[in-house]
Formats: C-alpha cells, sequence, structure tokens
C-alpha cells in the first residue's frame, strides 16, 4: 500500500510538472513570436539609435537576441515531450538553405580566422529558420507579407522629415537615412514592392488604401536613391510580372509610367541612370568592374570552396593574389554578389546560392500556374518577381553584408518556403485559419 501512494504521488508531481512547463512553454512561444515580428516590424521602419554610439534597436538586433529565446524555447519543449524524442515540424530547415549554410561553413576551414561576418550570416540563416518556425501556422503567413510589402514606405516618411533637403531635385542628395546606404534601400525597395503591389490587387477597403499610400512613398524612396541597381531590379522584376501574370499589366503600367515621367523630368537621375549605356566613362563603374574582376581572379585560383566567406578573407587574398590591387585601393566587397561568392566560398557555394534561390522561384511560378483563383496565382507570381528583384540587384551589390538587406532576403526566403509547404492549405483571406492536412 505505500509503495502504491508513493507512486501515485510521484506520478502526480511528475503531471504537476508536465503542466507547469506546458504552460511556461506557451508563454514564452508568445514572447518569441513578439520579439521575431518586432525585428521584422524594424524592416519596415527602420532603426532607432538612443545614443551618439549609434547604440539602439535594429532587426539584426532584436532577431539575434531573439534566436538564444527561441533556442530556450525549443529546449522547453523537448523537455516537456522528452518521452516522445526530438520532434521536428516538417521542413523546418529546407535542404537548399542547409546546404548553402554548409557551403559557407565549409569555406572557412579548417580554422575560421578572418570571419566576423559569418557571424551575421549564421544568425540570418537561423533568422529563417525562426520565421519558419514560428510564423508556420494559423494566419501568420498573411501577418508576414502584409509586414514585408506594407511597412516599407515608413521608411520614406523617416528619411524625408529626418533629411528634407532630399525632396531638392536639383542635386543628387541621395536618399538613405535610417537604412545604411542608399544602395541598400533601393535594393530593399525593389523586393518590398512587389509584395505591396500583391496586397493592393488582393484586397479591400483601408488595408488597400494604406498599401497604396505605401507603395506610392516606396517608389518615391527608390527614386531618391538614384540607385541604378534598384532601379534595374525593379524593372527587371516588374516586367516578368507582367509576362507571368497578364492581369497584372494595368497596375504595373501606371507604375511603369510614373518611372518614365520620373525619369524625363528629373536629371540627376536621368544623368545617373544613362551611365548605363556607356560604363567606361564613370569612373564608379570603372572601379566596381575592376573589384570584381579581382574577386573572379580569387575565385578561378580557388574554383571549389573559394577563399573563405567574408570580407576580410577577400580582401585577404586579393592582397595576396594581385599585388597592383593595393594601389587603387580594393573596398571590402566587390560590388557583386556572384563574383562575391565564388571567391568566398567556390563553385560549391555559389551553385548552393543560386539552388536556394531559383528553386523558390520555380516552384512558386509553377505553383502560380496550377492555381485558378486570381489572388492566389498574385501572390505566388509576386512573391517570385521579389526574388528576382533580388538577384537582379545582386549584380551591383552584395546584399549579405547589410544588416536590412539581408534580414529581408532571408525573411523572404522563410515566406516563400511557408507558402509552397505542402503539409499545410494556406486560405491567405484574413480571417482564415491554415488547415493542416
Amino acid at each position: 500500500m505505500p509503495d502504491s501512494i508513493a507512486s501515485e504521488r510521484a506520478a502526480g508531481e511528475r503531471a504537476a510538472g508536465v503542466k507547469v512547463i506546458t504552460a511556461v512553454s506557451d508563454w514564452w512561444g508568445k514572447g518569441v513570436f513578439v520579439f521575431l515580428t518586432a525585428s521584422i516590424l524594424l524592416l519596415g521602419i527602420g532603426r532607432f539609435s538612443f545614443s551618439a554610439n549609434g547604440t539602439g534597436l535594429s532587426a539584426w538586433s532584436i532577431s539575434r537576441t531573439t534566436f538564444f529565446f527561441w533556442l530556450i524555447w525549443k529546449l522547453l519543449l523537448w523537455f516537456r515531450d522528452r518521452q516522445k524524442g526530438l520532434v521536428l515540424k516538417q521542413g523546418w530547415f529546407p535542404l537548399p538553405l542547409l546546404t548553402f549554410f554548409a557551403a559557407v561553413t565549409v569555406s572557412l576551414l579548417p580554422d575560421f580566422h578572418e570571419a566576423p561576418d559569418y557571424r551575421y550570416f549564421f544568425f540570418a540563416v537561423m533568422h529563417s529558420v525562426m520565421v519558419l518556425d514560428v510564423f508556420g501556422t494559423s494566419e501568420r503567413p498573411k501577418f508576414l507579407l502584409l509586414l514585408l510589402g506594407a511597412l516599407p514606405g515608413i521608411l520614406v516618411v523617416r528619411g524625408i522629415v529626418h533629411n528634407p533637403s532630399v525632396l531638392s531635385f536639383e542635386q543628387m542628395n541621395r536618399f538613405a537615412y535610417p537604412m545604411a546606404h542608399a544602395n541598400p534601400a533601393a535594393l530593399l525597395f525593389s523586393m518590398s514592392i512587389p509584395l505591396a503591389l500583391t496586397v493592393i490587387v488582393t484586397e479591400k477597403g483601408l488595408l488597400r488604401g494604406v498599401t497604396v499610400g505605401s507603395l506610392a512613398a516606396q517608389f518615391c524612396g527608390l527614386v531618391l536613391t538614384y540607385s541604378r541597381g534598384g532601379w534595374l531590379a525593379s524593372v527587371v522584376s516588374l516586367f516578368g510580372l507582367t509576362l507571368m501574370e497578364s492581369r497584372l499589366r494595368k497596375a504595373v503600367l501606371a507604375l511603369g509610367v510614373t518611372a518614365l515621367i520620373a525619369f524625363v523630368t528629373l536629371t540627376p537621375l536621368r544623368n545617373r541612370l544613362l551611365t548605363l549605356l556607356s560604363p567606361t566613362n564613370d569612373v564608379a563603374i570603372e572601379g566596381r568592374i575592376r573589384f570584381m574582376t579581382h574577386a573572379l581572379t580569387v575565385g578561378v585560383d580557388r574554383p571549389f570552396f573559394g577563399a573563405g566567406y567574408g570580407r576580410h578573407r577577400l580582401r585577404e587574398e586579393v592582397r595576396k593574389d594581385i599585388p597592383s590591387a593595393a594601389q587603387f585601393g580594393f573596398i571590402p566587397h566587390s560590388h557583386n554578389v556572384y563574383t562575391e561568392l565564388l571567391a568566398e566560398t567556390g563553385l560549391v557555394g555559389l551553385s548552393a546560392f543560386l539552388w536556394l534561390v531559383l528553386s523558390n522561384i520555380t516552384r512558386l511560378i509553377r505553383k502560380a500556374q496550377s492555381e485558378s483563383a486570381p489572388s492566389d496565382r498574385n501572390r505566388y507570381f509576386c512573391l517570385a518577381a521579389s526574388l528576382i528583384a533580388f538577384l537582379v540587384g545582386g549584380l551591383g551589390d552584395v546584399p549579405f553584408y547589410n544588416h536590412e538587406t539581408r534580414i529581408f532576403f532571408f525573411t523572404l526566403m522563410a515566406l516563400a518556403y511557408l507558402a509552397l509547404r505542402s503539409d499545410v492549405v494556406t486560405d491567405w483571406q484574413i480571417g482564415t485559419n491554415m488547415v493542416r492536412k
């Protein structure tokens, strides 16, 4: 009898312990969602600095900190359900993303010297994994699309309030704040504009009206960056969107006419974009071509795994292989994501990157073509257009070295994977739930 009482007491204590852990893990999971959402919010709002030395909040800083809380949450769930073993959701770390992550990691072996950029890359990949895990239920994929598409207009409002002189079109006063530089700002807008267009053509009422205003602001921000790469990325992605979906041609045509008017009337913008027709006469373009050539030389010498991921590793190898590069000066990256990845991670890393992005674009297009509802087709096509903008923007920049564009890209990748997941059927309309098969 005493033994049975003791065993019942022990069972009761275990049940009470499981109940406490369940309650804690539920609240902890809600906290992870809130902070991860805050990091994505700051992609469209911009960073906040609290002191002159730059201390503040940004999408990167919140996401990096959230990772450790997410990891603790996963450990709590494992401890609660340890009798079932470690159970992971299907597709929690997609194979193309894992392959790219592995290729970048292997490129730094065996000593990981000069690898501070790898830390940023690691947390960006983990950000994507967290988004896949936390935003994979209920209406959260829809909410994520709204955050990425509708919010970036706030960046433009903040930038103009901070520096109204960017509205003076007499000289090229480039829009940047609250982003670090005008070029990353332009690339972010080129990726967010197709997503804003998605919301506009599929929603009604207040949500559509607010997003129309945001789209107008984002387009204005793209103009004010005077970024050749950003303009090229936006033009190619939107033109590709018209080829993929005829129903969107009127909306894209309206943007195209507005862009043409801006090109004709704004002399600094016109002069800057026309330099693409004669690149050898532009000092900045000539320098970038030289930097790309240097990176290509390093990549050819180390074709399999490259010199190691990161700006410091690339600069180290360029100075070693091309002594004359020092007399011209060499900035820490080659202004081209493809030559950059070839030099740093070799053909293995570059191929993994292309597989990661192109496979999602292809699957999104196929998914859209199989859908009968126009709204669903538009969403898949616009997601593909946003990824196309990233690929084109990479011809003139290395987005992995800027916090905002890096986090935006990996959030976009997670959203694409959520849209393509085979274990869920997503009704994107507000007020509906995602139903597991």
